[in-house]
């Protein structure tokens, strides 16, 4: 088994011990790391590329939203969870824009985050469910679909279960090959159900595929747990 490097940032040591301890627990997880600070956070990434970077930065002078597109230029293979308060309108899109995978407030979500890190770590996304309509709503996120996109449009379509299935596993971050080989079809299959579901939601990307069909829920959250 292929074990998910952890590396963790907090300030706080009461929080830094609560991430240590619920990471240590999976037999699949490995702490390769526990910062207090950004420059060190920067330089470790750089040098051991976690597969998973867990942020918890509550009173930095440096805003995960800043600190973020630093780490992704050190390590790109290294995914990023960010672990805050801030459940405004759109700083969740702006943490997307920056290249967060993954958005949890404290109060709330700190149930999910193991199921949060295996998810990131395959390349896909989440985001707290309380703040997802709000934030992938904004003219942030927005201006990265294609000029004819149409949310109204998005909430009226109507998919097949094989097509929410498939959608579900690209939220997951699968390839195509690793969704052929779970639905027993050959690729050339699973390639012609994207088309038409990028034919029918005008979307260009599986990463616009997957937030959009969980926004106006055509994939629930529960269904990306592992």
């Amino acid at each position: 088994m292929e074990l998910i490097k952890i590396l963790i940032i907090s300030r706080n040591n009461e929080d830094k011990n609560i991430l240590f301890s619920s990471v240590a627990e999976q037999k699949d997880l490995q702490i390769i790391g526990v910062e207090e600070d950004e420059a060190s956070t920067i330089i470790k990434s750089e040098k051991l590329k976690p597969n998973v970077l867990i942020m918890d930065l509550q009173s930095s002078e440096i805003d995960e939203t800043k600190l973020a597109p630093i780490i992704r230029r050190k390590s790109p293979s290294t995914y990023i969870i960010i672990i805050c308060n801030r459940d405004e309108n759109d700083y969740a899109g702006i943490a997307l824009r920056a290249g967060i995978s993954g958005f949890l407030l404290k109060n709330t979500d700190m149930n999910k985050l193991i199921p949060v890190i295996k998810i990131v770590s395959l390349g896909g996304y989440y985001i707290s469910a309380s703040v997802t309509q709000r934030a992938l709503d904004t003219a942030l996120l927005v201006k990265q679909l294609p000029d004819q996109f149409d949310g109204n449009n998005m909430r009226a379509l109507v998919f097949s279960s094989c097509e929410r299935m498939i959608i579900t596993n690209i939220a997951l971050g699968l390839s195509d090959e690793e969704i052929a080989r779970h639905f027993h079809f050959s690729t050339g299959t699973i390639r012609n159900y994207i088309t038409e579901i990028k034919r029918k939601t005008k979307l260009k990307n599986r990463t616009q595929i997957a937030v959009y069909s969980l926004v106006y829920g055509h994939i629930s959250f529960d269904s990306l747990w592992f």
